[in-house]
């Protein structure tokens, strides 16, 4: 069975492309070795040029499952840029990555077997975080992994963004603007990765994706990908989306991969199958905006409220509390995730201990929630101070939170278990036109919900008792 060599999907990339792209892979293949049949399309489409002499894609996106061999065509654009006196800024996210690039392109530059590179090299820096080539001729090839404030200050010509799935729009702002006056008025972008991961922070990558395939950008776009998850195990898919499997990439090492992942990491990882971020099965908030709204401490002051959640079979229950001030900002923390076949003594122990600094208490779910309502009662936690989830709560409870995180008028700690349920929870339908939390493939939406019900009840409680000290929680 042969790996198909041409991409299963294609935007903006003319029939014709005429440019550097053959010269430029036979001088690769001198010190990189020979390509790959499908290689040098992608090398084609970066150095086409226009009637004007211009890069005819000033920006070019590439998404292909990992391992196929990619680097090699970032190598051969590195080189051939460089040696016509392009300035290029190569930037990824981890450091063995930028490290193997550097050590990759610098080697035959350093070669004194090979005089008309060595001849033509200035200097090679080699300190961590401040890599480069630096060519006489100006050309000069720099190698960083991203921070927020990268290249400002600096000039380039081109950039390249690899292991784009991870860059975020802090990076991308900091970077950017160095190829606006690079000097050969020429500037070129380049985004290479893979399908970005419910844990990936950076957004750039899947925007720029969507905004591809429904038309609304005009960036040139090469893909190899499936549509679905599918059958993971149909080894005729593997080589649909895998143009290097059966060469580089090992058909064995590809069958203990569909074996040990689970189907939805295998579509992403091996596939290059993008999971939607539109409908029922849609993420419910964004990882980055959810990042961006971590804090170090606490918030001080507002009203206090609590919201619990129980499964729908009843065997775990998460409790979250949140502070919210009228016409400023709020803040939720996960106070505990447990099972509940103890029962709920111990959450309503807590609750009564603090009852005179709780505003509200919101209770969801169908296993559970009278018991603890009953005992809070007994317990005398005003009555006023419970509130009993519905359809619509639920509903609003999830706007709300959705609402504040993307505006940044919420925050919270560094918190695994609910940072993982926040960013891999997805929406599913509560009642006839509204949504709430669900779990994930691999998560549960419990530690969610239950700070989105303790933030609406802080939020529209109309009690504020007095809190004459610190809650003991």
């Amino acid at each position: 069975m042969q790996a198909r060599q041409t991409p299963t999907y294609e935007a903006n990339i003319p029939e014709r492309l005429d440019g550097d792209g053959p010269m430029a892979a036979e001088l690769a293949s001198a010190y990189f070795g020979d390509p790959l049949p499908w290689q040098p399309h992608l090398l084609d489409a970066m150095l086409a040029r226009d009637g004007r002499d211009k890069y005819l894609l000033r920006s070019i996106g590439i998404s292909i499952p990992r391992q196929n061999g990619k680097s090699w065509d970032v190598r051969a654009r590195c080189f051939h840029g460089a040696l016509n006196g392009e300035k290029i800024l190569y930037t990824c996210q981890h450091g063995d990555t930028s490290d193997q690039m550097f050590q990759e392109l610098s080697r035959p530059f350093e070669d004194e077997d090979e005089p008309e590179l060595n001849d033509l090299l200035l200097a090679v820096r080699k300190t961590n975080g401040q890599q480069a080539i630096k060519l006489k001729n100006g050309g000069l090839i720099r190698f960083t992994t991203r921070t927020d404030s990268l290249a400002r200050g600096k000039t380039y010509d081109v950039l390249i963004y690899d292991e784009a799935q991870e860059l975020t729009d802090k990076q991308q702002a900091a970077s950017l603007p160095a190829i606006s006056a690079g000097s050969k008025h020429n500037p070129q972008t380049i985004y290479l990765g893979t399908p970005p991961a419910p844990d990936n922070v950076g957004t750039v990558f899947r925007d720029l994706h969507e905004d591809v395939h429904n038309g609304r950008s005009e960036m040139g776009w090469i893909e190899w990908g499936a549509t679905e998850i599918g059958d993971v195990h149909d080894e005729s898919r593997w080589f649909e989306y895998n143009p290097s499997l059966g060469t580089i990439l090992d058909i064995e090492a590809v069958r203990g991969e569909s074996e040990q992942m689970q189907p939805d990491v295998f579509a992403r990882e091996r596939l290059g199958w993008w999971s939607p971020i539109g409908g029922a099965d849609s993420y419910a908030l964004s990882s980055a905006k959810w990042k961006a709204c971590e804090v170090a401490g606490p918030m001080q002051g507002g009203k206090l409220a609590f919201g619990v959640k129980f499964s729908p079979d009843g065997s775990r229950v998460a409790v979250s509390w949140a502070k919210a001030e009228r016409g400023a900002g709020s803040y939720v923390e996960l106070y505990d995730l447990m099972g509940a076949e103890g029962g709920t003594v111990g959450i309503s122990d807590m609750l009564l201990r603090n009852r005179e600094e709780i505003a509200c208490v919101c209770i969801d779910g169908k296993s559970g929630a009278d018991a603890l309502k009953q005992r809070l009662l007994d317990g005398r936690m005003p009555k006023s101070a419970i509130v009993m989830g519905s359809t619509a709560i639920v509903q609003a409870a999830a706007t709300m939170l959705a609402d504040e995180v993307n505006a940044r008028t919420t925050s919270h700690i560094e918190s695994p278990a609910l940072d993982d349920s926040a960013t891999k929870s997805i929406k599913r339908d509560v009642g006839r036109d509204g949504w709430g939390f669900g779990d994930g493939p691999d998560s549960s939406s419990a530690p969610i919900e239950s700070a989105s019900l303790a933030l609406w009840a802080a939020r529209t409680t109309k009690r504020d008792p007095r809190r004459k000290q610190e809650a003991s929680f």
